[in-house]
């Protein structure tokens, strides 16, 4: 059985994304999916929204996520435990 292989992930420039930021700082907390080539973004409340915004005009598109106000779309806190 022969992998499909994927196409490569494809980032936003840090100036588009600096000016989705900057353009939507009054939200705050939102999620903001780029399709890359063209540059449109969709926002939504979670990744699966945003991304299904997106979708709806680029079908198959695959999306760069950056939560609004934040340096990564989520945070991990915690660890692992020690015995």
């Amino acid at each position: 059985m022969k992998v499909k292989e994927l196409p490569p992930i494809k980032r936003p420039s840090h100036e588009l994304v600096a000016k989705i930021q900057g353009k939507e700082a009054k939200r705050k907390g939102l999620i903001a999916a780029i399709e890359p080539d063209s540059g449109d973004y969709f926002l939504g409340k979670n990744t699966i929204e945003a991304v299904r915004k997106g979708r709806q005009k680029y079908p198959g598109a695959i999306f760069y996520c950056v939560r609004i106000g934040y340096q990564a779309v989520y945070e991990h806190r915690g660890g692992l435990l020690r015995r």
